[in-house]
């Protein structure tokens, strides 16, 4: 009878080893690299939403206005803007902030100094010698934007909704622009007079602007 060779014996493998070399499954390349995958996707969508800061390149902002005498005009000879939009496929999809300012006294009539004067003794500009606007929230339909905000001006704030239209230039400037009709009572000013009160400005007036924003690089 065949008897095995006890030289052999040393080649079995005890079945614990073997039960175990069967039970594990070697990781799949792709499950190896798939953490990396997802960070790296991440980042890459973080990074394209983010949104970018913009300042203020050019401006045409001007107060148009009735009076029992004349219609007037006043333009605007200095602000500043500040804020970040998210721009893709050249659109203005969301504004998070956005903030504008100017100085009473840089507001210019194309009636003179008379009617500069008269300006500034309506806003008190000496105690409140700028106005400012505030953005809280923005909805944004592409090109339109409700932009809802703080303006704050001859020392009152009011919220206001604040429609406007934004466009992406070809070089990746975003002109926006609108228009506003304020009533001064709304904030606690007194119209302008003139002539012994015989000349009196209305207590409406309307705000135009045409901005154009620059990406800060």
């Amino acid at each position: 009878m065949f008897q095995p060779d006890d030289t052999h014996a040393h080649v079995a493998l005890p079945v614990s080893t073997f039960r175990l070399s069967i039970n594990q499954n070697p990781t799949p390349i792709d499950m190896t690299y798939r953490p990396l995958f997802l960070v790296f996707l991440l980042t890459f969508s973080i990074s394209a939403l983010a949104q970018t800061p913009f300042t203020l390149k050019e401006k045409k902002v001007t107060v148009t206005g009735t009076s029992t005498l004349h219609e007037w005009t006043s333009e605007v000879q200095a602000c500043t803007w500040k804020g970040s939009l998210l721009v893709n496929n050249n659109r203005v999809e969301r504004i998070d902030a956005a903030e504008f300012s100017l100085k009473v006294a840089d507001i210019k009539s194309t009636k003179g100094k008379i009617m500069d004067n008269k300006t500034y003794e309506a806003f008190d500009y000496e105690k409140n010698p700028t106005i400012t606007y505030k953005l809280t929230s923005a909805t944004v339909s592409d090109p339109n934007i409700k932009a809802t905000g703080q303006l704050t001006m001859a020392g009152t704030s009011r919220s206001i909704d604040l429609p406007t239209t934004a466009k992406v230039l070809p070089n990746g400037d975003v002109k926006i622009t609108g228009s506003y009709k304020i009533n001064m009572k709304d904030f606690k000013m007194t119209p302008p007079t003139a002539m012994m009160g015989t000349i009196k400005v209305g207590e409406e007036v309307i705000v135009n602007f045409d901005l154009t924003l620059t990406p800060i690089k």
